[in-house]
């Protein structure tokens, strides 16, 4: 990948890509990271403009993948990735991997 893709696409550099080109490139990052909305409502509209460029991506299945690989853990996961939104990309990471503990405010500090 080159550095004309948009921040999003590539801080999710990882591998070698599959073929095509992010939707994302080029585009303003900044509509990647919406306000969330909560997981019992529907997608906002600007959630919703996220997911529509999501939605005509070829590598869409890819981002997502890395996403998931690269999120330690749920409560680190923000904005909208891979298709999914926030709300959604969290429930498939606890789905997946379990909900790790906090770590305590001593441990924190080490």
């Amino acid at each position: 990948m080159s550095g004309t893709f948009s921040s999003n696409a590539r801080n999710l550099e990882f591998g070698a890509p599959p073929p095509g080109v992010p939707a994302c490139q080029g585009l303003d990052p900044e509509i990647f990271h919406p306000n969330p909305s909560d997981a019992n409502r529907d997608p906002s509209p600007a959630e919703r403009a996220a997911l529509a460029v999501c939605e005509v991506c070829s590598v869409r299945d890819w981002c997502l993948e890395r996403d998931m690989q690269e999120c330690s853990t749920d409560r680190r996961i923000s904005g909208v990735r891979g298709g999914l939104r926030e709300a959604d990309r969290r429930a498939l990471h606890v789905q997946r991997f379990g909900r790790r503990p906090a770590r305590r405010k001593a441990e924190a500090g080490r």
